[in-house]
């Protein structure tokens, strides 16, 4: 389940994205007589307003109508995103777990972290191909005999019969969307992907998140921006062989977004970078660690 600060964060963005925009003046920042001006929600809970603030971890990228409408920044919109209302891309933490061991050494450790991409439909403008019988909502966490088994990060070693972490790309395959003429699962792909197959595994879903809004969560990967001429993502129907059979929904995410993802993914670099040269430089010959 989402931790408390996600649920903050994530309540408050929806709050803005169905345009809930508590206005309210920020009076230190204007001379005597003029008028004060006026802050979204967004705006005042994300650093508009003196004092303690939670930072939005997000790169998002929304329609101009959302924006609008919302009160979230204008530079974030965006007339070339299609087939989605709003996405946000992340990196973020796998819990409180962290591996460790690295060039021997017990207490060098690195946290999990995944990079994410959140995905917010307008329903009244966007029907996606919900399976049926699956719950409203669905997210990771530790679950025995869940009918909707997409998004666990844990599962049974069948030959001891113990409750073991999975990696994100040996989870089960069930989804929670399928084609409404074959009943046979649905995959969302990254086209063109240099990474595997593209195939983007649902982490967590809310089909009535808020409002209007239905809310799916797809572990992205830490590679790949910036995409130069931005990129596609496909709800599709694939064989066995891997082979798209049938597109059912596409999205673009538009370049100027990936490039500001691209960030994101630099900072991941670099950290993974300066962790395994601090553990090289702190080897002895022969492998031991100083």
């Amino acid at each position: 389940m989402r931790n408390a600060l996600s649920r903050f964060g994530l309540c408050v963005c929806l709050m803005a994205l169905t345009g809930a925009q508590a206005q309210v003046a920020n009076p230190s920042s204007q001379p005597s007589g003029s008028p004060a001006p006026q802050m979204s929600r967004y705006e005042r809970t994300h650093g508009g307003m003196p004092g303690v603030f939670r930072r939005d971890p997000n790169i998002w990228v929304m329609t101009p109508e959302v924006a609008e409408r919302s009160g979230m920044p204008k530079e974030w919109a965006s007339s070339e995103l299609r087939g989605v209302a709003a996405a946000a891309f992340r990196r973020e933490p796998e819990g409180a777990e962290a591996d460790c061991g690295f060039g021997g050494n017990k207490n060098a450790c690195q946290p999990v972290i995944n990079c994410v991409l959140e995905l917010y439909f307008d329903r009244n403008t966007r029907l996606l191909p919900w399976r049926d019988g699956s719950p409203v909502a669905d997210y990771n966490h530790l679950r025995t005999g869940s009918s909707a088994n997409h998004g666990d990060l844990w599962g049974r070693d069948h030959s001891s019969g113990a409750i073991a972490r999975k990696h994100l790309g040996v989870l089960a395959t069930s989804q929670p969307f399928t084609d409404p003429v074959s009943g046979q699962g649905l995959f969302w792909k990254a086209v063109g992907s240099p990474y595997g197959t593209g195939r983007l595994q649902v982490m967590a879903y809310d089909r009535e998140i808020h409002g209007s809004f239905s809310y799916v969560k797809l572990a992205h990967g830490c590679g790949g921006h910036p995409y130069a001429k931005g990129q596609t993502l496909q709800l599709s129907l694939i064989d066995d062989m891997l082979k798209v059979q049938k597109v059912l929904h596409e999205i673009f995410l538009p370049a100027n977004w990936s490039v500001r993802a691209g960030e994101v993914v630099k900072q991941n670099t670099q950290q993974d970078e300066n962790f395994y040269k601090g553990i090289f430089q702190g080897m002895q010959p022969g492998g031991a660690t100083k």
